[in-house]
């Protein structure tokens, strides 16, 4: 299990220099890598596509190809976060973000090392990150049969607001729309 504040506190630092001014991915580029209880949080760029796409594959029916990793890595709203173990991606988090948004794509951890809060620990320091960096509100959709998804949003403050019918396409499922107003957020571990 990861520790709550060993890989956490040390953003306090990275955070306590001006941020106004920078262009948001200018701000995400700085972030990183850190280091705790034998797993590297990192930012992960256009060149780490193949692993990025390799973990994909392992957690998602629908998994995003490589090439699409690699075309979204070129678009400076796009931003990927890490978290390694002896060498190995074992999760990450993809996301959008605009000065005042931020869209949640995809959390994935490796089914190796699910369980451990991985997933938890690196959307709670999204939240974090977007929270200090002024930024209002996330966003994300889930299959609405993704119990365990549901239950760790709902936990770290995020509430339905609204349904995409049929949305995924391998299954016809719907996918529920949640919101996390950032303000109210109170997981943040840094």
């Amino acid at each position: 299990m990861l520790s709550t504040t060993s890989i956490w506190l040390p953003l306090e630092v990275a955070f306590a220099a001006e941020v106004s001014g920078y262009v948001m991915s200018d701000m995400f580029a700085k972030i990183g890598p850190l280091e705790a209880d034998g797993y590297v949080f990192f930012r992960l760029e256009k060149k780490d596509s193949a692993e990025v796409a390799a973990l994909e594959k392992k957690c998602f029916s629908t998994p995003w190809t490589e090439k699409e990793f690699s075309l979204s890595f070129e678009q400076k709203i796009f931003e990927v976060f890490g978290l390694k173990k002896d060498g190995a991606l074992v999760a990450y988090i993809a996301m959008y973000h605009t000065p005042d948004e931020l869209e949640i794509l995809n959390i994935a951890t490796d089914p190796n090392f699910r369980r451990n809060g991985a997933g938890k620990r690196l959307l709670a320091l999204m939240l974090c990150i977007g929270q200090k960096l002024g930024i209002q509100q996330a966003f994300l959709e889930v299959r609405r049969t993704n119990i365990p998804a549901i239950n760790l949003y709902e936990q770290m403050c995020f509430s339905q607001i609204g349904v995409r019918k049929k949305y995924y396409k391998d299954t016809g499922e719907d996918a529920l729309i949640y919101q996390c107003n950032l303000a109210e957020f109170t997981e943040c571990p840094c």
